[in-house]
């Protein structure tokens, strides 16, 4: 990485034999290849990422502490999806959008009972489980959407114990906005024929006139098939 940026994923489950290891390399500038007998300079920047509370993993003699003040230079904390369930909705859309290509899968994209299922899980996995959860979904569907049967059943059952007050309501604006801007696209696509838009979305006609009245798109799609 002369020059460049290292990336070290997980660093908080690194030995600690290697952590030795990798506190010379920053420290010193050089590293010993395997084998080797001679030291090679390095030049790079050092960006790492972890889901371990490194500072309780230095309390209790789990990580070096003079490798940890080298790597804190810049902290970022990123937090957990289950604290940012706004950004669900979007994040399922993209993993979803990549998966399809991936797996050549003609899926339109998913429902919003089943968004909804998705926000009551604690996600102990994070993103990651959620990335994982869309490929297999992908993967075995056979159907046009993602829909609340196709979760797997732990899913369905475990909940947000302790979800803040004003969350639900924050999620089901995402979700709204999220279903509106699909629902707007699809109506472009189809000329903005509201008939045409339910079978491209393969919905009943009456189900897409609840949505679009609930999201307030009538009046839109009206004034813009008139422009």
């Amino acid at each position: 990485a002369a020059g460049g940026t290292l990336f070290l994923d997980e660093i908080g489950d690194l030995r600690f034999d290697l952590q030795a290891k990798l506190l010379r390399a920053i420290q010193e500038g050089e590293i010993e290849r395997v084998g080797g007998s001679k030291p090679l300079k390095t030049d790079f920047r050092l960006v790492v990422a972890t889901n371990v509370d490194l500072d309780k993993a230095v309390k209790e003699g789990r990580f070096r502490e003079d490798l940890y003040y080298r790597i804190n230079v810049i902290p970022i904390r990123m937090p957990p999806l289950r604290e940012r369930l706004e950004d669900l909705p979007e994040l399922a859309r993209l993993f979803l959008d990549r998966y399809k290509v991936k797996f050549r899968k003609p899926i339109r994209g998913i429902s919003g009972s089943a968004l909804k299922i998705l926000a009551s899980y604690w996600w102990p996995g994070n993103i990651r489980e959620l990335e994982n959860l869309l490929e297999r979904l992908v993967a075995v569907s056979d159907k046009d959407w993602i829909t609340d049967e196709d979760l797997p059943l732990e899913y369905h059952f475990a909940q947000l114990d302790s979800a803040p007050a004003g969350r639900e309501a924050l999620f089901q604006e995402a979700c709204d906005t999220f279903e509106r801007n699909f629902i707007l696209r699809a109506l472009e696509k189809s000329d903005w024929n509201v008939t045409a838009t339910a079978r491209y979305l393969g919905i009943p006609l009456s189900t897409l006139k609840h949505k679009m009245s609930r999201l307030d798109l009538r009046d839109i799609a009206r004034k813009l098939r008139g422009a």
